[in-house]
């Protein structure tokens, strides 16, 4: 009796399995239809760009948030890498840069109308212009929840042609340091003024972030880590006054030069965000900004320099005198904070079945160094400047 239920029930079990598994696969074949159907109904950002050719990755994998919406669900904040299938998922960028560049308080000489009847004049300040630099970075995709580690360098070599500032009919020319620095000249009037400009400017920036979604076409990149800079400014100024030689048609000339010097390096914490508003799986706009509170030293060193050029009745008897020497310097540590923006659009996209990976960015950035002018005009006397840059940039990133 009991061989006849064991047999009765291994043959009722045996009939059920296939009905089951049936059941199974057409519930598992509704659910993929759902998943397909849901997929296609997600919207113009998971579009793609290009026709697509690959098989379909697994949800769960690394990669499988390569564009917008087009990971599981149920994943919170899903990486946004970009990463690699099957790489190392290292990448390089390189940028372009063609910036403008200013810093305050620079003016060397003032035109003032003649009698001085009114405070009007105008300013004279360095002949500003746009520069190119550049940018080079490496980083890392790390496989711990996609965050990433990148270095990033700046190069920018900004100079200043020679301005010249000269007196006029009606109009009579006042020196803003020269002559202050070593008295008045007497009778003498100034003629013209001289000012040049230059910076070496070197930046790098290591940052920590994760770049995810928090929506289906929407994701950021919070990110920290240290900015670190040296640079070197440089001010020449020349200056030239006259005076008549009694009723004679000669001039005794005083010709003054200033060098000023100013090097600074300078360390601290840095954090941002970046953001891509996608339209589409390659099309995206980009806003990015940091900002840095940077600890760092100021060295700055001034040498001033006097000559008499006595007139003659001739050219041979003409003598040159050294009238006045003078140098300081000031050295002084200092917090500085540092701003940065960028706006822009990004093109990007992924080839050969998503194992390389290239992004295009054009945009304009804005970089704000508070407190950079540290040039000593006088012993006593600084002038506090802000340095800034904004200009075009033009970035390309590979990931391999």
């Amino acid at each position: 009796m009991k061989e006849k239920f064991a047999l009765g029930t291994a043959l009722l079990v045996a009939s059920t399995v296939p009905v089951f598994g049936q059941q199974y696969r057409a519930g598992s074949s509704d659910t993929m239809d759902q998943n397909n159907q849901q997929d296609t109904q997600r919207g113009s950002c998971c579009t793609s760009c290009c026709d697509e050719c690959c098989p379909p990755k697994d949800p769960c994998a690394k990669c499988a948030q390569l564009w917008p919406s087009c990971g599981p669900d149920w994943i919170i904040t899903p990486g946004a890498g970009p990463c690699t299938a099957d790489g190392c998922d290292f990448f390089v960028t390189a940028e372009f840069l063609y910036w403008a560049v200013r810093q305050d308080h620079l003016g060397f000489a003032v035109t003032l109308p003649e009698p001085e009847t009114t405070s009007v004049g105008e300013i004279s300040h360095p002949d500003w212009r746009m520069e190119l630099g550049f940018k080079v970075g490496i980083g890392w995709l790390t496989c711990i929840d996609g965050w990433d580690l990148y270095l990033n360098y700046t190069w920018l070599r900004p100079r200043t042609k020679n301005e010249t500032a000269s007196s006029k009919e009606g109009f009579f020319l006042q020196d803003y340091f020269l002559f202050g620095f070593f008295g008045p000249p007497g009778d003498f009037t100034l003629d013209n003024e001289t000012a040049k400009w230059k910076l070496d400017f070197n930046v790098l920036d290591l940052e920590w972030g994760r770049n995810f979604y928090i929506s289906k076409c929407l994701h950021l990149r919070p990110h920290f880590g240290l900015k670190g800079t040296w640079q070197e400014q440089k001010y020449d100024i020349t200056a030239n006054a006259t005076q008549p030689r009694g009723s004679t048609q000669f001039f005794d000339t005083i010709t003054g030069s200033a060098d000023l010097k100013n090097d600074y390096w300078g360390i601290g914490p840095r954090a941002g965000l970046d953001t891509a508003w996608h339209f589409s799986r390659c099309f995206s706009v980009v806003g990015e900004f940091a900002i840095t509170a940077l600890w760092g030293r100021f060295d700055s060193r001034a040498k001033a320099t006097q000559t008499l050029f006595d007139g003659s009745v001739t050219p041979a008897e003409e003598t040159t005198t050294t009238i006045g020497t003078g140098s300081f310097k000031t050295e002084f540590h200092s917090v500085k904070p540092v701003m940065e923006f960028f706006l822009g659009f990004r093109w990007e996209d992924w080839w050969c079945c998503d194992e390389y990976y290239t992004g295009f960015d054009i945009g304009w950035e804005v970089q704000w160094w508070g407190g950079q002018n540290q040039f000593a005009f006088l012993p006593t006397e600084t002038r506090w400047g802000d340095l800034g840059f904004h200009g075009l940039t033009v970035r390309a990133r590979f990931q391999f």
